[in-house]
């Protein structure tokens, strides 16, 4: 059990160093760009990342004692993890549906005022999760549907994403897995596939690979300018 609860501290806060480092890194990426819309993906990410950031920081602080496991906090928990799942549907709805963009913001609203509702009013912690999961395992499957796409057809080259489909198929089992797994003595696996799926995540974002042949790209290009006729 000792080993188990120790797993879970350095799994928490590996995960809030990475998804807040992540965060900052897309936030500052999308005030780069010259055009910038709300449905940008540096954004999307930037938000569910700083506010995955912010629930994984209560988890922790609960798992070393410095703050007690509570109702309320638990709402809060729940409100932060919609922050890191909503703006991840606005995405969604701007890449697979355009047609209907001007109905975007109202579904987005839609799933926001279901989900505060469900945390805020939500009886028990299992009623919350079970209302709760079910659609960050839809959105999760939607978005690795996304990404096989960007994969296949190389439309996504900052970003891997054979990596991103990698890390929402662990951050997906995390979720999943972490009702049943609460009160046996693998509690602490949905923890480790969660600290996982953000090691991954961050590879795919930072993509070296990419910047790689970028800068390969660049120098080919001087080289040949300088060869003289």
């Amino acid at each position: 059990m000792q080993i188990g609860t120790e797993l879970v501290v350095i799994s928490s806060i590996t995960t809030v160093l990475i998804s807040a480092v992540i965060g900052a890194y897309l936030g500052r990426k999308w005030l780069s760009q010259e055009v910038r819309l709300l449905t940008d993906l540096p954004l999307v990410f930037a938000i569910a990342f700083v506010s995955q950031s912010f629930n994984i920081m209560i988890v922790t602080l609960q798992h070393i004692g410095l703050l007690q496991t509570t109702m309320i906090l638990f709402r809060i928990r729940s409100v932060a993890i919609g922050g890191s799942i909503i703006p991840i549907l606005g995405a969604i709805l701007q890449i697979w549906t355009p047609s209907i963009q001007k109905y975007h913001n109202r579904i987005v609203f839609l799933l926001g005022l279901y989900w505060v509702l469900i945390a805020l009013l939500g009886s028990h912690e299992e009623l919350i999760m079970i209302l709760t999961i079910p659609v960050m395992i839809i959105l999760g499957i939607m978005m690795m549907f996304t990404f096989i796409i960007t994969w296949r057809t190389g439309r996504l080259k900052e970003v891997r994403s054979e990596l991103m489909i990698i890390s929402v198929l662990f951050g997906m089992a995390s979720q999943i897995l972490r009702v049943p797994l609460l009160s046996t003595s693998l509690f602490y696996v949905p923890d480790v596939l969660l600290t996982i799926s953000m090691v991954l995540t961050a590879i795919a974002f930072a993509n070296p690979w990419y910047h790689r042949e970028t800068k390969n790209r660049l120098e080919t290009s001087l080289y040949m300018v300088e060869i003289p006729e």
